[in-house]
């Protein structure tokens, strides 16, 4: 169940330690990366991969991501090019 998601930057994304999340002792909490490529907090994830349950494995899916509606669905093996930068949406 691949999904295309558009990147359009080529510079890193700095995530910045300082700026995490902490407990009511101070702790650091866990944070967890999108790995769907569909969330509006992108690199982080916000639950949005929720949407993708339903994807067949076989096919490709494009996505909108401020609406979290798929665009687009293409058969086939599902093999998508990896791309690099940061995502537009």
């Amino acid at each position: 169940m691949p999904r295309l998601v558009r990147f359009s930057s080529a510079a890193p994304i700095k995530i910045d330690p300082a700026t995490w999340p902490r407990d009511e002792q101070g702790n650091l909490k866990v944070l967890s990366i999108c790995g769907c490529g569909i969330s509006a907090k992108f690199p982080f994830c916000d639950g949005a991969h929720k949407a993708c349950k339903a994807e067949d494995a076989g096919c490709t899916y494009t996505y909108d991501i401020p609406t979290r509606t798929v665009q687009s669905v293409t058969p086939g093996t599902g093999d998508v090019p990896a791309t690099d930068g940061q995502r537009e949406g």
